[in-house]
Parts: structure tokens; C-alpha cells; sequence
């Protein structure tokens, strides 16, 4: 009896897809009047170089200007935070 080994090779390829959220939008600014670009609060503590609890403190103390997109996630106004520091 004559016994034969087959080998069998094949190839895998993982793909993943990391689709990141949008961290600016164009949107209109009740306190400034116009349409500027709003960021998250992510953004928003990168762009001060501090970490996002200060932005939402500003938030809070009114200190910057924002609105509140669905589902509660908050936007900043990058106009304003250019005229205010983070505490």
C-alpha cells in the first residue's frame, strides 16, 4: 500500500476597517452668528493642549460656545475657543 501526503497551503489576509469619526464640521454658531468649524471635545483639548474634562468645565462655565448634536454629544465653536484658555 502506497500512502501519499497531500499538503495543503493557503493564505489569509485580515483587513481592517477603522472608519474614524468626524473631528470637524461646518456648522452655524448661534453666539457667533456665523457658520465655523465646530470640533469635538477631543479635538478641541488638542487644540489647547489639555485634556478633554477642561473643555467640558468651559462648557460648563459657559466659558465657550457649543451645541449639542444627537444623542448628546457635544460640539465646540473653534472661534471661541481661540478667545479663551483652558483652566
Amino acid at each position: 500500500m502506497i500512502r501519499r501526503r497531500k499538503t495543503v497551503r493557503f493564505a489569509t489576509r485580515n483587513v481592517t476597517l477603522v472608519r474614524a469619526a468626524t473631528e470637524v464640521l461646518d456648522l452655524w454658531c448661534e453666539a457667533c452668528g456665523a457658520t465655523v468649524a465646530m470640533v469635538t471635545p477631543g479635538r478641541a483639548a488638542e487644540i489647547l493642549m489639555t485634556n478633554p474634562r477642561a473643555i467640558y468645565r468651559q462648557v460648563e462655565r459657559g466659558a465657550v460656545h457649543f451645541v449639542e448634536a444627537g444623542g448628546g454629544e457635544v460640539l465646540i465653536c473653534s472661534k471661541s475657543l481661540r478667545t479663551h484658555t483652558a483652566s
